[in-house]
């Protein structure tokens, strides 16, 4: 009889336990738009610094901000960074971003904080050179325009 009501306050609780943890329904906060959207707002607003384009550097910039209950932005600071220059275009970045859909908690909003990494890659263009930090564009071939200026030989026929 012991064993009994010691087993059913365990399942009890456990049931307890359960119900409590699928009613606290949390969203995550989100970008307008989603991820894409994000990642195209990333690609068209981030300004690689000349400093740290000169230095070659490149990486990963991890940035931690709060979203509040109203989708603004707050709190914005580097938690993993690679030198100032990217930091700050990394700050700037984030600060500039428009309203997000705030996060909720059983349908109420509340602030949540975020990471978001950022990375800085330098790419190396095929057909580009860098020459006395001067960018030239080589003169590209085309092989069907390769023998258009000069005169095709003629072939002669002989008759034997």
């Amino acid at each position: 009889m012991f064993f009994m009501r010691r087993l059913l306050i365990v399942l009890f609780s456990l049931f307890f336990c359960v119900g409590t943890w699928a009613e606290d329904v949390i969203v995550m906060p989100e970008y307008p738009g989603g991820e894409k959207a994000l990642q195209k707002f990333l690609e068209e607003n981030l300004v690689y610094p000349t400093a740290a384009r000169k230095m070659e550097l490149s990486g990963e910039v991890v940035v931690e901000f709060t979203v509040e209950r109203g989708g603004a932005i707050s709190g914005v600071n580097v938690i993993k960074g690679l030198s100032t220059e990217l930091d700050q275009e990394a700050l700037r970045v984030v600060r500039s971003m428009s309203r997000w859909k705030p996060g909720t908690k059983n349908g109420v909003p509340v602030r949540v904080k975020m990471t978001l990494p950022i990375n800085f890659k330098l790419r190396k263009v095929e057909g580009f050179r860098d020459e006395s930090k001067e960018t030239t564009l080589k003169k590209a071939r085309n092989p069907f325009t390769k023998n258009r200026n000069k005169k095709s030989p003629k072939k002669e026929l002989v008759n034997k």
